[in-house]
């Protein structure tokens, strides 16, 4: 189905959306009735499953080369898990990402990187765009938040009223619906497109691109919950997956009920354009020949075995 909406209570959710506020989220949910255990494993087209893991409350992303991105707001914790295997931070490491000295905006931003130390994940390192994803442009996203509910809910918002009321109610009788999430946390994947772009702030200023959680779009469509920060955004170009975002923040509506726990239609996720912070990741995350010699033995992965994996995931 194109992207747009087929429910009959659409219309009435106009109003809410120009109320949008951008607040950080702690896997993600997607448009299908009793989800359960569905796009819990690895797409069939992966574009980096393993490469995910968790932090703390949140989640982050293995790059390669003993390096791991996350949302500033998560931090580090005690370092990834990915696969049931936890890897620690090497003290010291830990970098906080910049706006490059963009004029009017905070120094720093959403984005946290740090270092592991003793054996690192066997795993192949993520290409990072270098180009953002267009408007239009079907992206993947693998979050570790809340579980949702099996079953949508309904409500009639009241806006006339300071501030709105939420009132749960039939389908029949509602202007707003999505869904719940019953806590727990579990990595899920989702899709949807991008349909936003630009500077945000969720404490801190961050370049940023934006989704909309469009009802009757596809069973897959996604947005990102409460523990889904720190998680990734991937996009396919030219044949080839990327990482082009980290999972940042979640728009909420205003007094919606649950906050970030809630995922109500229309709603939008938000995710830092790695695009633009590129130069700084590659600075810190791609290695001298030297140390890369170090961190081949560190690993016990042999030179070829690098490079046919550097090769084959991007």
């Amino acid at each position: 189905m194109a992207k747009g909406a087929s429910w009959r209570w659409v219309a009435g959710m106009a109003f809410l959306v120009a109320g949008v506020s951008a607040r950080p989220v702690r896997g993600v949910v997607i448009d299908r009735l009793n989800a359960g255990s569905a796009n819990m494993t690895a797409p069939a087209d992966d574009p980096g499953w393993n490469n995910v893991g968790a932090i703390s409350i949140g989640g982050g992303v293995y790059l390669g080369y003993g390096w791991v991105l996350t949302a500033g707001h998560i931090g580090s914790g005690s370092g990834i898990n990915l696969g049931g295997v936890t890897y620690t931070m090497a003290p010291g490491t830990g970098h906080q990402l910049t706006n490059a000295g963009a004029s009017g905006k905070t120094a720093v931003t959403d984005l946290y990187m740090f270092q592991l130390q003793g054996a690192l994940p066997n795993l192949p390192a993520i290409r990072i765009t270098s180009i953002a994803p267009a408007d239009g442009d079907t992206v993947t996203m693998i979050g570790r938040g809340s579980l949702q509910a099996a079953n949508p809910t309904f409500w009639n918002v009241n806006t006339s009223s300071t501030p709105f009321v939420w009132t749960e109610t039939t389908a029949d009788l509602a202007n707003a619906a999505g869904f719940k999430t019953i806590g727990g946390g579990t990595m899920r994947w989702g899709t949807n497109a991008i349909d936003n772009r630009g500077w945000f702030n969720d404490g801190v200023d961050v370049v940023g691109l934006g989704t909309t959680f469009d009802p009757g779009v596809s069973s897959d469509e996604a947005q990102v919950v409460a523990g889904d920060s720190g998680g990734a955004m991937f996009v396919k170009q030219a044949g080839q997956w990327s990482l082009a975002g980290i999972i940042i923040a979640q728009g909420v509506f205003p007094q919606q009920p649950g906050g970030t726990s809630t995922a109500v239609f229309f709603g939008t996720s938000y995710f830092a354009d790695l695009s633009y912070y590129r130069p700084q990741i590659m600075a810190l995350a791609v290695p001298e020949p030297a140390a890369m010699t170090q961190l081949l033995a560190a690993s016990g992965i042999g030179l070829g075995v690098w490079w046919f994996r550097r090769r084959r995931a991007g």
